[in-house]
């Protein structure tokens, strides 16, 4: 059973080259390359949005702020 799925897209022919000669350079198909660089623009994103959330909380007056070693505590208390 296939565990990923086809997807066709449009490139012009500059980024194409581009892309092949990238991918090469990093011994990875063209493939892992633009799987590679999809995920990280999609983590970027997530981080953009936490960072949006975060400003309208510190305006707004109800940011948390931890403490040093507050995360850890904060992520242990998680798991229970």
């Amino acid at each position: 059973m296939r565990t990923s799925s086809l997807v066709t897209i449009s490139l012009p022919p500059e980024m194409v080259a581009e892309s092949e000669k990238l991918a090469k350079q990093q011994h990875m198909t063209r493939s892992e390359l633009l799987r590679i660089a999809l995920r990280r623009y999609m983590e970027e994103s997530q981080l953009e949005e936490a960072v949006r959330i975060a400003d309208d909380e510190l305006r707004r007056g109800t940011l948390k702020v931890l403490r040093p070693g507050g995360l850890s505590a904060l992520m242990k208390k998680s798991k229970k």
